[in-house]
């Protein structure tokens, strides 16, 4: 890429310059395969997803919740032919195998493969495809979500787009675990594991299980999109329904920074106004150079406001950059919106 990604200054200075894109970054991932004419049928009914008419190829975002709307996981489901994939972006792989076991009955043409461990290899920027190409490593269709090709003596998975959300481009090279990393890797920048982290605070993308846990709902933490309205009866569905009808939705995930070092915040998660109300509390946190950042919830009285306080010192707080939130039933009860990247 030539020009940089409309990123905060804060986040510019901590990242590779621009003429050094794309980048790359590695972590291990879950996958779970299902196989079966009633596997999109099945995941239907277990993810906040409509998977009910979707083709093989397609690729779709999606949450695991509760019975009451908590998030189990945050999900990217790769439609087959008679069959899905699960990659787990965040949440217990193993506990929502487990889960899934649990649901399937005998009538249910789905037979649930046993969870495997993979290396997910994102490639960030808007040169990502043309790198891959050169590699011999291409879409097809060229409309695909995702598709299987082969690398080295092994097939991988070839994803669309990265998990840190619309405004990052890119895409993931789904590997066995262990694999080899491609060798053609060397010759791109890698982001440590802060860089990484500082990405995914300004983008907003929630992680298990600072976020993802069983204290918030998917339309809080800014997942409204992968959320289908229309799909019908899912399991948490009622509940998320009735939040969007009755205005429900009391808080929502927001982007904070400090100039205070990461070592010199309080221990304690609460963030509060000048009067010392409870405003919200800190999910995540991390190290800046020159202070602090993290995300946190906030509730829906103080989503206007541009500073709270953690401990004895105040906080700015900002939209994330890849948060999707729903559009409130009462707009006349929201604060005036923030601005995205201050």
């Amino acid at each position: 890429m030539t020009a940089a990604l409309p990123f905060p200054h804060w986040l510019s200075q901590a990242l590779p310059e621009p003429g050094a894109w794309p980048v790359w970054t590695v972590r291990s991932v879950h996958l779970l395969h299902l196989t079966g004419a009633d596997s999109l049928r099945f995941l239907h009914g277990q993810t906040t997803q409509d998977l009910s008419s979707v083709p093989p190829g397609c690729l779709r975002r999606s949450c695991a919740v509760t019975a009451t709307a908590r998030p189990v996981a945050l999900l990217d489901v790769l439609a087959d032919k008679h069959a899905a994939r699960l990659v787990v972006l965040a949440g217990d792989g193993p506990a929502l195998h487990q889960r899934f076991d649990r649901h399937l009955f005998p009538a249910d043409q789905v037979t649930l493969l046993p969870m495997v461990q993979a290396q997910q290899v994102t490639v960030l920027g808007d040169a990502a495809p043309a790198l891959l190409a050169a590699e011999g490593i291409t879409m097809a269709p060229p409309g695909a979500g995702w598709c299987s090709v082969a690398e080295g003596n092994h097939q991988a998975l070839v994803l669309r787009g990265t998990d840190f959300g619309d405004g990052v481009p890119g895409l993931r090279l789904l590997l066995p675990d262990p694999h080899p990393l491609p060798p053609w890797l060397r010759h791109i920048p890698r982001l440590t594991g802060i860089q990484a982290e500082l990405l995914r605070l300004q983008q907003g993308t929630p992680a298990w299980p600072s976020e993802i846990n069983d204290a918030f709902n998917p339309f809080e933490l800014g997942l409204a999109g992968a959320v289908a309205l229309n799909k019908g009866c899912y399991l948490g569905q009622e509940v998320l329904a009735r939040l969007l009808t009755y205005d429900g939705v009391k808080q929502q995930l927001r982007l904070w920074r400090s100039s205070t070092a990461l070592g010199n915040l309080p221990e304690d998660n609460v963030l509060r106004d000048g009067g010392g109300a409870r405003a919200g509390v800190v999910t995540s946190r991390s190290a800046l150079a020159t202070g602090s950042v993290g995300l946190a919830v906030v509730r829906r009285a103080w989503l206007g406001a541009s500073t709270l306080r953690l401990g004895q010192g105040a906080v700015s707080l900002s939209l994330p950059g890849a948060a999707q939130f729903p559009a409130s039933t009462n707009p006349s009860s929201e604060p005036p919106p923030l601005e995205a990247h201050p």
